[in-house]
């Protein structure tokens, strides 16, 4: 089963999150830059999942990054680049069998391909990427990831650097990622392609994760969107939206 990795949220100013969230009881970091693709981030962990707030600080390299298909920066240039929700990415530890399979189903598979990033405090951190999809889908699918370096050791390293600190608001976690969408047949394919768990109504498909749940909620006239991310285990029960992204906390 695909573990969630992290929920990409474009703003603005990355840097303006980290003083913005802890006004509502969260804990982010300065994450660093992604010198190809033109962009930076902050981020905020719930255990290894988290939400990456990004930014852009090249234009020229960010629209460059944009031609590549089924990636997070196209994406965000197909909807205007309208800040907010934007992709999901899902945490796989075989990305090589995992292309040679999406392949096999018939979908546009560009990867795996290598990364780094320098983080703030000079140390490298890699990953693998995958993308894909088909040609024509309204909403765009997860790419996957994979880190350098077992979930364990990752944990602890980022626990030792900081990164990974309490929320203030609580022991908190990322329990449900909510979509509007115009039909259920999107969630059926998500279904299919990484084997998660269903419950069905005519209104409403809930993929289900030992760790998180991905609820597809049918709404004829919303665009396929990320409607709203829900996080267990607050203090405090609210609903707080950052540059049209809506968070739930409940206890």
């Amino acid at each position: 089963m695909y573990k969630l990795d992290h929920i990409v949220h474009f703003v603005e100013s990355p840097e303006k999150l980290i003083e913005q969230t802890k006004n509502i009881g969260l804990y982010t970091v300065p994450g660093g830059k992604h010198d190809m693709w033109g962009t930076y981030n902050s981020l905020c962990y719930f255990g290894l999942s988290y939400i990456e707030y990004i930014g852009i600080f090249d234009e020229e390299l960010y629209l460059d990054s944009a031609k590549e298909p089924f990636t997070l920066h196209e994406t965000y240039l197909k909807r205007n680049r309208r800040n907010g929700f934007n992709r999901i990415a899902l945490r796989t530890n075989s990305i090589e069998e995992d292309a040679k399979r999406l392949r096999a189903l018939g979908l546009s598979v560009f990867g795996p391909q290598n990364f780094s990033r320098t983080r703030p405090d000079g140390s490298v951190v890699k990953w693998k990427l995958l993308h894909f999809g088909f040609q024509e889908q309204d909403l765009d699918l997860p790419f996957l990831i994979e880190w350098e370096g077992e979930d364990q050791e990752r944990y602890e390293e980022l626990k030792q650097l900081g990164t990974i600190k309490n929320h203030p608001l609580g022991n908190l976690k990322i329990k449900e990622i909510s979509f509007s969408v115009p039909n259920l047949k999107i969630a059926e394919k998500w279904a299919g392609l990484f084997e998660y768990k269903v419950e069905k109504s005519d209104t409403c498909m809930k993929l289900i994760a030992p760790e998180y749940e991905l609820t597809f909620n049918k709404k004829d006239s919303s665009p396929s969107e990320i409607s709203h991310v829900t996080i267990s285990g607050s203090n405090e029960e609210k609903e707080i939206v950052i540059e049209n992204g809506k968070y739930i906390f409940v206890k």
